[in-house]
């Protein structure tokens, strides 16, 4: 009877991590979204709020990245404790090295708010969006079993 119990409650207990990865995934993306316009002008949070919410943005950003990359098909095959170093690893570099991009577009377009706004948010759209075109790669391009259905958007990268 036990076994009868466990077998029912496999493909629920996937469906709760499959939704949760996905939401983990968009809470990231979008602490992603609204820190690249927050590290370049926090003047424009500040319109809604007091509270300096870098630090929030900051480490949803790498909780939600994290996530999404622990996640993937291609990191199945792995030990769970090296998917999540391999998935938190790749999400410091990646916020880090944006949040360096961040500061130095601060610094070459000081004087110009609009434009320097304008830039922090259209590059944060550029550079996530080829994190999961990158993404997209590894996973397609694995010998594993689980491969997701290609995406024809993707797809185009390599015409």
């Amino acid at each position: 009877m036990p076994d009868q119990e466990t077998q029912y409650e496999q493909p629920e207990w996937d469906q709760f991590v499959q939704t949760f990865c996905q939401v983990a995934s968009l809470q990231g993306r979008l602490a992603y979204c609204l820190m690249s316009v927050h590290a370049v002008n926090p003047a424009i949070l500040q319109i809604f709020t007091d509270y300096d919410i870098y630090n929030i943005l900051f480490w949803n950003m790498i909780y939600g990245i994290t996530v999404m990359i622990t996640a993937r098909p291609a990191l199945r095959p792995l030990m769970p404790l090296h998917r999540l170093t391999f998935g938190i690893l790749a999400s410091l570099s990646f916020n880090h090295s944006t949040l360096l991009w961040y500061r130095w577009l601060s610094h070459r377009f000081e004087n110009n708010i609009m434009l320097l706004t304008f830039l922090g948010y259209l590059s944060g759209r550029i550079m996530i969006v080829h994190l999961l075109a990158f993404l997209y790669h590894i996973d397609t391009r694995c010998n594993d079993t689980l491969r997701p259905r290609r995406d024809p958007a993707f797809e185009s990268m390599y015409m």
